[in-house]
């Protein structure tokens, strides 16, 4: 007896994901290289197979019907996982111990990869795999995505309540003012709302009221039109950088150029963010030696850091 009798052939999947996606077994078809009635033959082998209809056909315009709403998220999820459990095999092969770490762009550069080489000294028989991890302020859905992307744990910021993870909080958020040293005088350092109306304020542009919750939790309010934009903060940490203005940094995350001299913190008016960062690892993967491994290492460097109360 087959061990999944109730599972769909891929076939049958793979083209009623594709026509649910484009609208059309015409488009469909052109995607995965066959005719269009192949598309239509394997829908209704699907349909028949699950005893319900999947779309509402008009012509050659499709329209999904409630089952094929229903069926669509959890099978394109299912098929996303396919396709990077096999690009991650073709990629890095196997027979090694891999462990594959997501984390936010800036964490990943500014704070994580320089203590590597750390770990790497002491689980030498375990090779890391960064992978980027995305996050947008501006949208309601900021859940991390390890499973559709084969990611053993990660380095994420938020409120710590992820469906089906772990969380573990390594640091809070303190986000300090900044600029090149010398682009403000000293004189001007001392006086918070002088600073934010003269100096061109940057703005992360995933954290649009950044500036304005940094004056409400100091006393002050924001006049003047913000500065440039930038979608991450490597890229505003580079902008102060250049002496394009004043940025509002978490200082986890410019430990670096602080140290080298080309960021300077101008203020001692902070903001300590809502959220935080943490270390997420999924349910499924907490057994697994090489995410146990690198747990406890950055449990360790959490510990360590003073950074979180």
């Amino acid at each position: 007896m087959a061990l999944r009798p109730t599972t769909p052939p891929l076939n049958a999947l793979r083209a009623f994901e594709a026509a649910a996606r484009l609208g059309s077994f015409a488009r469909a078809a052109e995607e995965l290289s066959v005719t269009a009635g192949a598309i239509s033959q394997q829908v209704a082998n699907l349909e028949a197979s699950l005893g319900m209809s999947l779309f509402t056909r008009n012509g050659p315009k499709l329209s999904l019907r409630d089952a094929g709403r229903a069926y669509l998220p959890s099978l394109r999820r299912a098929l996303d996982e396919i396709e990077a459990a096999t690009l991650d095999l073709v990629t890095h092969g196997a027979g090694d111990r891999k462990l594959v770490i997501g984390a936010l762009h800036t964490l990943a550069s500014s704070w994580l990869i320089p203590k590597l080489n750390r770990f790497q000294n002491e689980y030498p028989d375990i090779r890391p795999v960064i992978e980027t991890l995305a996050l947008n302020f501006a949208t309601p859905e900021r859940s991390p995505d390890l499973g559709g992307r084969q990611i053993d744990v990660g380095l994420y910021f938020g409120d710590g309540r992820w469906t089906g993870m772990v969380c573990d909080k390594i640091f809070d958020e303190i986000q300090v003012v900044v600029a090149k040293p010398g682009y403000v005088t000293s004189d001007e350092k001392g006086d918070i709302a002088a600073l934010a109306a003269r100096y061109p304020r940057l703005v992360h542009t995933t954290r649009p009221k950044a500036w304005h919750d940094w004056a409400q939790a100091n006393g002050i309010a924001i006049t003047g039109a913000p500065g440039p934009g930038f979608e991450h903060f490597f890229m505003l940490i580079e902008a102060a950088k250049a002496g394009m203005g004043i940025a509002l940094l978490p200082r986890v995350l410019i430990d670096g150029p602080l140290a080298d001299g080309s960021l300077e913190i101008i203020s001692q008016a902070s903001l300590k963010s809502d959220g935080a960062y943490y270390l997420i690892t999924p349910e499924s993967r907490m057994d697994t030696p090489e995410v146990s491994a690198f747990r406890d290492w950055v449990l360790g460097l959490a510990c360590q850091s003073g950074l979180s109360e």
